[in-house]
């Protein structure tokens, strides 16, 4: 059994140390489980520091026969130029991810290649979600928190992108056809969304890893272009009632620049809602109750639910749930 795990990085270098020595240990684990790993660092723009790094882990997976890596070094490009240009360059069955900045487990790795060799072509686990936090607003802690497998074919919603550590076979990836390169956050939940017609899944039970939430992410932060794609996304589907609020200059330019690339004709209620006359204080008041705290959070939406209190969540809420009937 063998696998291409390719690693987008990109000024990675507070990453590396604990990066480069997570990888040696796995490859070690996995070889010992019989799997043979291709490793693929598709390195942006590499500094000198991390070009002496990638080429001595190179040089120690390969010396210990823990599998074989083969660095590529590119100018800048996106995540996902990257992600298709590792699948290009290398010829094993099935394919891993591994961002410079989180963990890998060995043990859902291998439950993953065990389960694509028995038929699967798609493989989803749930995941530990790592970040800092202040205690009485001095002391920085780690919180961890164990995260559910997020991806769901049968119910594709903005919450069921595939997680950090999806695993798939090059079979799959070729009848779904490549990652979307416009796209820097969501590309993996894009190409998500045009495979479930043909993913026979696998829900893995293992934990995937950590992932690390440190600020510089480009995935699982609530910003505006993470909003903005996962809009798009479900623009291009027809989905209205997965949309959410957005700075609205923001998502029309993006959808008339890159983001319809199908002639998709909206309807006159959804431009509306997204970039019309009432869109931006809609946006500006969505992202000041995101920003509030659960329990203030809780007792909005209970106001509202009771027509007590103006909500933008609670609109948003109410008008995908008639969107839905």
């Amino acid at each position: 059994m063998s696998v291409a795990v390719i690693s987008s990085l990109y000024h990675c270098e507070p990453h590396l140390p604990t990066f480069t020595a997570a990888v040696f240990g796995f490859a070690k684990q996995v070889s010992e489980a019989g799997v043979s790993v291709h490793y693929l660092p598709i390195a942006n723009d590499a500094s000198d520091y991390e070009r002496a790094q990638i080429d001595l882990l190179t040089r120690e997976i390969n010396a210990n026969y823990y599998g074989h890596m083969t660095p590529v070094y590119v100018a800048r490009e996106s995540l996902y130029a990257s992600w298709n240009r590792g699948i290009a360059s290398s010829q094993t069955p099935y394919i891993a991810f591994w961002n410079a900045d989180d963990i890998r487990s060995a043990e859902g790795f291998i439950e993953g290649v065990r389960a694509l060799g028995g038929g699967s072509n798609l493989a989803d686990f749930p995941f530990t979600r790592v970040s800092a936090v202040r205690r009485l607003g001095l002391f920085p802690q780690q919180q961890r928190l164990d995260v559910p497998r997020l991806f769901d074919p049968a119910s594709f919603a903005r919450g069921n992108g595939l997680g950090p550590f999806f695993m798939m076979s090059r079979a799959l990836y070729q009848r779904v056809g490549p990652f979307d390169e416009a796209f820097r956050v969501a590309g993996d939940m894009e190409w998500a969304g045009r495979a479930l017609a043909h993913a026979r899944f696998h829900a893995g039970q293992s934990n995937s890893g950590d992932f690390l939430i440190h600020g510089d992410n480009l995935s699982n932060t609530g910003g505006d272009r993470e909003d903005i794609e996962v809009n798009i996304i479900f623009l291009r589907r027809g989905e209205w009632r997965h949309l959410r609020p957005v700075h609205p200059r923001a998502q029309q330019d993006a959808w008339h620049s890159w983001g319809n690339t199908g002639g998709v004709q909206l309807p006159d209620e959804i431009e509306d809602f997204l970039w019309g006359p009432a869109a931006h204080e809609r946006w500006r008041q969505y992202q000041r109750e995101r920003r509030q705290g659960p329990v203030q959070r809780r007792i909005r939406l209970a106001l509202a639910a009771r027509g007590l209190l103006r909500s933008a969540e609670w609109s948003v809420y109410q008008r995908n749930q008639q969107d839905s009937l």
